[in-house]
């Protein structure tokens, strides 16, 4: 038998066929392509509805109940934030968060400037001034907490004792008097932290043409400082003041361990109230009508100086 008889006994390929063939598989690894991430962000995605979406949405219906873990919720519709809104204890929790958000939030922000620029000099031993800068910043809040009640104690704290040696008259209530230990909160919140290593950053990103720029035109100091430094670091303004608004409204841990809210509620904040209606009254519908209203504080704070940020930030890009 011959060769090209051979090849006339085989089956021929159809031409149509073997096209369609190739288009399913092309099909097939295109949607192998595009399902793949899917898989893989699967967890994630999981993750996020279980334990955030259903916790965020759960909550929202709960603000409208009377709900105490051990019976069923009752829905009472707006009678939660009605109550809250008229409840005196409440006010002055806002009112106490709110005085601290306006005077810590800039306070921290200026104090982290400074620190930065004083980092930002080219001095022997630099990097370890930069550390110990940054260490006070990775204590613990509750060892924070620790030591400040130490420090402020009206009896044995460590200021009046230091006052007492020296012989003057200034013992003061501190963390007793329900006026004074806001500010007192205040003081041991104002300081870099995490907002002067962003402020650093964004100092060692300010091109060097600027300031030589400025230098040839005669600019001294303080109009290099507003004309050149402050308006290359509003971007990382911006993050830290949206950062420290944020963090300044969840203030919690050191009111709670040092003087639990007292006293007289001078230092109770709003995150402690929610955190003493849910798991120390059980009014879980209390709870949710407070976290809810804390919510949307932020986001309209939040959106409103994004809003603004057109008008002061600068973005090198132009956008």
């Amino acid at each position: 038998m011959t060769s090209s008889e051979m090849s006339a006994e085989q089956p021929g390929l159809d031409p149509a066929e073997s096209a369609e063939n190739l288009s399913k598989l092309a099909q097939r690894r295109r949607f192998q392509r595009r399902i793949l991430p899917f898989i893989f962000i699967l967890p994630w995605i999981l993750g996020v509805l279980v334990f955030q979406a259903y916790p965020i949405l759960d909550s929202f219906y709960h603000s409208f109940t009377i709900y105490d873990v051990f019976q069923p919720a009752k829905w009472i519709g707006f009678r939660n934030y009605v109550n809250l809104i008229e409840n005196s204890y409440t006010r002055k929790a806002l009112w106490n968060t709110l005085l601290y958000v306006i005077i810590s939030v800039p306070g921290g922000l200026v104090v982290g400037l400074l620190q930065a620029l004083l980092l930002n000099v080219k001095v022997r031993g630099l990097q370890l001034f930069r550390t110990l800068a940054i260490v006070p910043g990775t204590v613990p809040a509750a060892g924070v907490a620790a030591v400040a009640v130490f420090i402020w104690s009206p009896s044995l704290g460590l200021i009046n004792s230091i006052l007492e040696v020296l012989g003057l008259p200034w013992r003061q209530s501190w963390i007793t008097d329900p006026i004074m230990v806001k500010w007192i909160f205040i003081f041991m919140t104002i300081q870099g932290g995490i907002g002067m290593l962003i402020f650093l950053a964004g100092l060692q990103n300010v091109p060097q043409e600027l300031y030589d720029a400025a230098k040839i035109d005669g600019a001294h100091s303080l109009q290099t400082l507003f004309k050149v430094t402050l308006p290359m670091l509003t971007p990382y303004t911006l993050f830290n003041l949206l950062t420290s608004l944020i963090g300044a409204f969840q203030m919690f841990t050191g009111p709670m361990l040092m003087t639990g809210g007292g006293p007289a509620g001078g230092s109770t904040f709003y995150a402690q109230l929610i955190y003493e209606n849910a798991f120390k009254f059980f009014k879980m519908g209390h709870a949710a009508a407070l976290a809810w209203i804390l919510f949307v504080i932020c986001v309209v704070i939040v959106i409103t100086v994004f809003r603004s940020s057109a008008s002061w930030v600068y973005y090198e890009g132009g956008n």
